[in-house]
């Protein structure tokens, strides 16, 4: 008996590269065994919407599109309360969950490894109990640039978008005065240049989190904190620890892991959920959802950002 799979396509996404691949990818699958189902993403219908009104009868729904279309997927499934396996092809600007978890940016490759590849479970956030996201929550600067950036500039430019919006916002720098309580008893306070919640090596297309033990399935999430700067030295040596992965062992960088956190804020702070407006809030209550999601991923062991292909990204 053939194996119903759903797929959702974000005709968008990237570079709209979706359109060029979409009848090899469906061919793929159906190759492989799958009765396969196709459904695009509208202006009013999202990922979100497709997987509640149709998904609960799929063995596999595979989207393809960038992290956004892919949390509205997974928040779909969760929504059906079933355990539907997910298959992710990333057609996005930075992929930076598909990094992590080591699925690959080129789309047939990607659809192979839902084909022939491993299962792997994964810890999805909590938003104050009301939103999920998948790899990453954050506050500060340069936080909005993936959702501020022109998609029409996204899709024709790919990444360097995200940079001409950061050039736009670096003489608006400021910083954000912030207690945060973690789930052992300790308090951090102070003022940060940037803060967010995350599962996943790479943020914002750089793997800064590469080398600071992150586990995708261990049911902690990583605090990440960078300190106002106060001068350029200071600037330079937060860069440089990103730039090299040293980020545990710099003096402006806390980094922490724990199962819950809670954020207190002056006053109401913009944050991000998984590269999307998330929202002003004054407190934030960050949990973990440990082992929520099952997804395709690659046989072959992680690849870095220097050796990833990113020919859905340039």
């Amino acid at each position: 008996m053939m194996k119903k799979l759903l797929l959702i396509i974000n005709p968008t996404a990237g570079k709209r590269l979706a359109a060029d691949y979409t009848l090899r990818i469906i061919n793929k699958f159906d190759a492989a065994g799958y009765y396969v189902t196709t459904c695009c993403t509208q202006i009013n219908k999202n990922a979100c919407d497709i997987v509640i009104n149709r998904g609960a009868d799929f063995d596999l729904i595979v989207c393809c599109g960038g992290d956004g279309t892919l949390k509205e997927t997974i928040c779909g499934v969760r929504a059906l309360g079933r355990d539907i396996k997910i298959g992710y092809i990333p057609l996005g600007t930075t992929n930076d969950f598909a990094h992590s978890l080591n699925i690959p940016t080129d789309a047939l490759k990607a659809a192979n490894a839902v084909i022939s590849g491993k299962e792997m479970q994964c810890d999805i956030g909590d938003f104050n109990g009301t939103e999920q996201f998948i790899y990453v929550s954050c506050f500060g600067n340069f936080c909005d640039v993936s959702y501020k950036a022109p998609q029409k500039l996204k899709n024709r430019i790919g990444r360097q978008a995200y940079y001409l919006e950061t050039a736009k916002e670096l003489f608006k720098i400021k910083g954000y005065h912030a207690k945060v309580e973690c789930d052992d008893g300790e308090v951090i306070e102070g003022d940060f240049f940037y803060g967010g919640v995350s599962n996943s090596y790479s943020i914002a297309g750089f793997a800064v989190l590469q080398n600071a033990g992150v586990s995708f399935n261990d049911g902690y999430h990583e605090l990440a904190l960078i300190k106002m700067p106060k001068n350029p030295a200071q600037l330079a040596s937060i860069l440089n620890a990103m730039m090299k992965k040293e980020v545990l062992d710099n003096d402006y960088i806390v980094i922490k892991r724990g199962k819950s956190f809670k954020f207190y804020f002056d006053e109401p702070v913009d944050w991000t959920l998984d590269g999307e407006f998330g929202g002003s809030h004054d407190y934030a209550e960050i949990g973990n959802c440990e082992k929520a999601v099952t997804f395709f991923v690659s046989n072959n062991d992680y690849v870095s950002d220097e050796d990833v292909n990113f020919s859905f990204d340039e």
